[in-house]
Parts: structure tokens; sequence; C-alpha cells
């Protein structure tokens, strides 16, 4: 390596040692910042839906979902939604026993119909001001260092709004079948509740090959027990007679007729999914949404 070589590495050396500090002092204090924003003050988001329905005559809020972003607890006495620039409608109320809203927490409730609105004096509608776009509408909450406005929105969604943009979209949910608060899936054929005396209540699912193994530890499930709710039942019975089973009581539920009740529209047709191309579905689909529409739209206007 020539002098001249020497002398430009020493002279750029110490540069690039002071431009790797300057960027690792950068990070720093973009870290520091943002610990410390994360730390103070409060960021919260919300959103929330307005309900109208056959069940009263108000509109009301029906859901509210409220998100805190920052690493600091927030606590919580009212919320309300406020309409324009001096209405507040209270939402929810937790004065006797005040909302903590914790780190990165979300709450979520749902709220129930209401008779009518008071101003302390007597009835106020307000469903007009509920329709006036030109009223603005912001959740407002009273926490303990003050006032509140929620200007952050929850960017919450869901594919009804797909379906009303494409008719060929299909919103399809599981359906199950549960006793207490237990799913036991499609195959279950009973359920056998066992009562103890001073014991819990034991509650047993019955498959239709369960006579193929081990479902009790003193005797095995044949299967003719299993054609019907009363073979079911009258086999368990005579087992606490010859006294292989110990138990106070016996209820079989028969799954089978419960879900011949409840799911009677599901069962009178069955659709079996077919896939559908990019092209069907968005180009397809989209314009026979907006000729629908525009038919519908006519319509009405008969």
């Amino acid at each position: 390596m020539t002098p001249t070589q020497l002398n430009i590495i020493n002279n750029i050396a110490p540069m690039l040692i002071s431009f790797v500090a300057l960027i690792v002092s950068v990070i720093a204090l973009v870290y520091t910042a943002k610990t410390y924003f994360l730390k103070s003050g409060a960021n919260i988001r919300g959103s929330y839906t307005i309900c109208s329905d056959a069940s009263c005559e108000d509109k009301y809020v029906h859901n509210l979902i409220l998100e805190n972003s920052k690493d600091r607890a927030v606590v919580i006495f009212k919320i309300y939604l406020k309409l324009g620039h001096n209405y507040f409608v209270e939402i929810d109320d937790f004065e006797n026993d005040p909302l903590i809203l914790k780190p990165f927490e979300t709450f979520n409730q749902e709220y129930e119909p209401l008779d009518l609105y008071s101003d302390g004096m007597g009835r106020i509608l307000l469903n007009d001001l509920f329709d006036d776009k030109s009223a603005k509408r912001r959740i407002v909450l009273s926490t303990s260092e003050g006032k509140y406005t929620v200007r952050k929105w929850i960017d919450y969604w869901d594919p009804v709004g797909d379906y009303f943009q494409n008719y060929m979209t299909e919103i399809i949910g599981p359906m199950r079948s549960t006793y207490r608060g237990k799913s036991y899936g499609s195959n279950a054929i009973f359920i056998v509740e066992f009562k103890f005396d001073g014991e819990k209540d034991e509650v047993i699912p019955i498959y239709p090959r369960d006579y193929e193994i081990k479902k009790f530890k003193k005797f095995n499930l044949t299967r003719e027990a299993l054609e019907s709710k009363v073979t079911l039942e009258n086999f368990l019975l005579e087992r606490v007679v010859e006294g292989s089973l110990s138990c106070a009581e016996i209820k079989v539920h028969d799954l089978a007729d419960w879900r011949k009740e409840v799911y009677e529209s599901e069962t009178k047709g069955v659709i079996k999914a077919k896939y559908q191309n990019w092209f069907t579905y968005y180009i397809f689909g989209r314009i026979a949404s907006i000729y629908r529409n525009y038919r519908i739209k006519k319509q009405n206007k008969l």
C-alpha cells in the first residue's frame, strides 16, 4: 500500500466513524422519542355503529369499540357521542366503577334498544340529528385527565360491504350445536348428562361408532343401544341397576332431532361451493350487481 493510499484511508476513517456515530445517535433519539410518546398522553381510536330497527323509535349506538394505542392505562368515567357542537349523548356510565383501559387493550361493548332520550326536563328527539350529515359526530370520553375526544377511527372491515358492491360475495357462517357452552360436532348423535349426589354433573357426547371403543370404564356400549334415545337411556339405566354405573340421574338428549328442528331451512337445500375465477367474480359479478341495483332503483320509483 502506497503512502498516498494510507493518507486517504487515514483521512476517511474519522469521517466514517463520525457518520456511524451519527446514525446510532439518530436511531437512539427516534427510539427514545417513540418510547416517550407511547407513555405520555393518550391515543385512543374508536368506532361505533348506529342502529335503527323495529325494537324502538329512536336510533341508538348499538356497538362501540375503543382501542388504547399507548403503553399507558386510561381511566374512563363516561362515554359520550357528541352530535354537532352542543349535544352529548351518553353511551355508557362507569362513574361507580371506572373503566380502566389498559395499555394496548380494546374495549368492545354492545348496547340494547332504549325507550327514549331525555335531557332532564323532557323527551328529546335525535333521529333527525343522527341523519344530518352536516352535524359532525365524535366519541368523547370523560377521563381522569379530563375531556378526551376520539379523533382516530378504527378501520373495521366487514364483508357485508363487499356484498352490497358485488352480490356474488357469499358470507358463510359456522353453525354449532352446543350444550352448556360446548360444541360436540355434527357426528355427535346423543348428549348424555349424568347427575351425581354431591358431585359435579358430567356430560358425555355419544358418536355413531362409540360401541367400538371403551367409552365407559366398566362396560361397553352396543350397536343396538345407539339406535335411539330410548334404547340408549334404557341401556344406561340397566347398567345402573346391575351396579356397573353409579349415578343419581341420567338424561339423554337426541341431537339429531334437535338439529332437524333448528336447521330446518339449511337442510331443505344443500349447495356445493364452486370456485369462481377472477373475471367471473370481479368483472361479471360487479356488472351484474350494478344492473340489479339499477333495476331495483327503477322499480322503487314506480
